[in-house]
């Protein structure tokens, strides 16, 4: 994989930091990952052991974005933007090359053929796997799993990704991630977690669910 040479304000020597994080960059399912034992020049250290202290430090920020492939650990490209806006907050004197840092990978990825193809292509798979999975539920659901109401005329059905598809896109295509509910309680919920700022997930449907005195039992 080739390096592109894009402008930006650090340093030559954190800039050369960044070769070998970029030549190991695996894609996956059109997603870009990063190995942590190579973050020492996004996160602005000396040494690569500092940087892996730095991402172990803040594991409850990032872990959902952690990766173990091949027995080494790797972190999705949102994840490194999650850390670097974090550190930015905790280092305000620092915050510039964070963002410096950020927007350098970010270019990289936007000038990378490699990357733009995989990513394209494997976002294509992915919406035709999620229509289908959704057609799948949709098509052998009689009822409403909040309210138990029979779908009908006149009571449309619509799925529910159970943890939204922004919080685990990883489950979106997956049949045990999606519930058949009303369109009007669909509807609902989904103003309920804007209004109340919460993310969608298995937890907040739970909690919503309970307040409407809806079932819970699934």
């Amino acid at each position: 994989m080739s390096i592109i040479e894009i402008e930006t304000d650090l340093s030559r020597t954190q800039l050369s930091k960044f070769k070998k994080l970029f030549t190991l960059m695996k894609l996956i399912n059109g997603k870009t990952y990063f190995p942590t034992s190579e973050m020492h020049g996004v996160l602005l250290t000396q040494s690569k052991q500092n940087a892996i202290n730095i991402i172990q430090s803040h594991l409850k920020f990032i872990q959902q974005y952690v990766l173990n492939i091949d027995d080494s650990l790797y972190i999705k490209h949102i994840g490194i933007d999650v850390l670097l806006d974090t550190l930015g907050e905790e280092n305000p004197k620092k915050k510039i090359q964070y963002l410096a840092a950020r927007a350098y990978i970010s270019a990289f990825l936007a000038n990378n053929s490699d990357v733009f193809k995989d990513s394209m292509l494997r976002g294509i798979e992915l919406d035709k796997e999620q229509i289908q999975a959704m057609q799948y539920v949709k098509k052998n659901s009689k009822h409403c799993t909040l309210t138990l109401k029979r779908f009908q005329k006149g009571i449309k059905c619509h799925i529910h990704h159970i943890e939204g598809v922004s919080e685990r896109p990883d489950l979106a295509t997956d049949v045990k991630n999606l519930l058949p509910l009303c369109e009007d309680v669909h509807t609902e919920y989904h103003q309920w977690v804007i209004s109340n700022q919460k993310s969608v997930t298995r937890a907040t449907l739970k909690h919503f669910a309970k307040e409407k005195k809806y079932e819970t039992n699934w």
